[in-house]
């Protein structure tokens, strides 16, 4: 069955490297810089695929419109992104998928809505950024999934058919 795709494009977070730990960490930080309790983690790791607004209205109980949001953002991702591979690993079995895709030489790449300035360093940390056919984040293209741009993006630069790609995430 994976013969027939050219390329195989991941989501990042959530689905090929285990962010969670380190948005936690970052979270929490935050939370005590503000006097208050860090949450637990299994807490967090709940909605941790709902980006900075979702983390900081699970802690701070505010939305995006709300004053004191960008602040606490500002320093939510300084905070992240000083410790993007503190504990950010691939999923367990992960490694194995690429490396047989690799083998059969089938392309991969990534295509996620975290922004550039933390998908690139986080994919390098990780020795990904040379494995993959390419990287798309959220700020390549105008649009972010699940506007279909970044995909159709991915394959033009993969110069593959998107009829030949397979994605796998969100």
């Amino acid at each position: 069955m994976m013969a027939k795709f050219e390329v195989v494009f991941f989501d990042l977070d959530g689905t090929l490297v285990d962010t969670a730990p380190d948005l936690a960490y970052a979270l929490n930080q935050v939370l005590e810089q503000e006097g208050k309790s860090p949450l637990p983690y299994e807490a967090i790791r709940a909605v941790a695929s709902h980006g900075s607004a979702g983390l900081l209205g699970l802690a701070f109980g505010i939305g995006t419109d709300h004053p004191r949001y960008s602040p606490l953002q500002q320093r939510f991702i300084e905070i992240y992104q000083a410790n993007l591979t503190r504990d950010s690993r691939l999923f367990s079995g992960m490694e194995k998928v690429i490396d047989k895709l690799d083998e059969s030489g089938i392309r991969w790449g990534v295509i996620t809505n975290k922004p550039a300035y933390l998908t690139d360093p986080l994919m390098l940390g990780l020795g990904l950024s040379s494995r993959a056919a390419c990287i798309v984040s959220g700020d390549t293209t105008a649009n972010s999934k699940p506007h279909p741009e970044p995909m159709l993006h991915a394959c033009k630069l993969t110069e593959a058919d998107p009829a030949q790609c397979l994605y796998i995430g969100d």
